[in-house]
């Protein structure tokens, strides 16, 4: 009678060959205290730099839209008074700058 052997992975035949074959399996996890997660330092301060990066960027823009809104004001008062000065060197009396934004009643 011939039986015929097939190769295995770990050259054992087919019946293990007294090979002995172990089983692993995961340790149940018990109530112990686990150990703490070893942390990064030089990751810690990047990202740190990050934060401190991103809310200098955030303050530096706020400060740029502000001195635009200021400045926007600034040169709007400085047409209108130009305006008004330049009706004074003319010789007209009635100088004040029209409300034309707001609606009057009739």
């Amino acid at each position: 009678m011939r039986t015929e052997r097939r190769p295995t992975a770990s050259g054992a035949g087919p019946s293990g060959d007294g090979a002995k074959i172990l089983a692993f399996r995961p340790r149940p996890r018990t109530g112990r205290a686990r150990w703490p997660r070893i942390s990064d330092p030089l990751g810690r301060m990047e990202a740190e730099d990050d934060r401190r990066r991103m809310r200098e960027n955030l303050a530096a823009a706020l400060i740029i839209a502000l001195l635009f809104g200021m400045g926007y004001l600034v040169i709007s008062e400085l047409r209108a008074s130009a305006r008004i000065a330049a009706c004074l060197e003319a010789g007209h009396r009635n100088c004040m700058p029209l409300d034309l934004e707001t609606p009057q009643g009739r």
